[in-house]
């Protein structure tokens, strides 16, 4: 086991503190111990990735939209083929996500 020569402090509300006790405590650790054994565990996301990902799955929505509405509309009019590869592309643009 390495040395812990390093110490960290932070300064967070009575909320969150009373939180992170509750935690550990019903861990049956200390907080210090919580902590540690939760770090690499935790991932944080790129807000830019899934701003863009998120555009693009509104994108698809609105796709989806029309088309049903299109083909709600013109039910007797509506071409299955054409209807069934504009699904299609629109399964293969989620899959690129």
């Amino acid at each position: 086991m390495m040395k812990k020569t390093k110490q960290l402090n932070i300064r967070i509300d009575e909320a969150d503190y009373e939180k992170i006790q509750q935690i550990a405590n019903s861990s049956n650790r200390t907080v210090s111990e919580l902590l540690r054994d939760h770090i690499g565990k935790v991932t944080v996301k790129d807000s830019a990735l899934e701003r863009q990902r998120n555009v693009h799955l509104n994108r698809i929505n609105s796709n989806l939209n029309m088309i049903a509405k299109w083909v709600n509309t013109h039910k007797e009019l509506a071409d299955v083929i054409r209807v069934t590869e504009l699904l299609i592309s629109i399964q293969r643009g989620v899959g690129k996500l």
